[in-house]
């Protein structure tokens, strides 16, 4: 992901937000997964205890969101990309 520029924040303001929500996220994995390694282990999931288990909901939810940002960015960046082309075929 490249620095954002002023335009890119007038453009779409909501890129300031998800530029500090993504390394939260990324943090926030890593801090569950020092804190719990078991989440790296698929086996006893029926057996997790209940920090354990809602580590792990925590952790699925933050990588669904991960996912979704990056599906956001990817389509903001489409939307640029043809409305730039549009402009491109003035005749003018």
């Amino acid at each position: 992901m490249r620095a954002l520029l002023p335009e890119d924040v007038v453009e779409a303001p909501e890129l300031l937000a998800l530029a500090c929500l993504e390394p939260a996220l990324h943090t926030l994995s890593v801090a569950l997964v020092a804190a719990y390694p078991e989440l790296l282990n698929e086996l006893g999931r029926q057996r997790d205890p209940p920090p354990l288990a809602s580590a792990r909901r925590l952790l699925q939810h933050a990588h669904r969101l991960e996912r979704a940002v990056g599906q956001y960015r990817r389509d903001l960046e489409r939307a640029r990309t043809l409305r730039e082309r549009s402009y491109d075929d003035l005749p003018f």
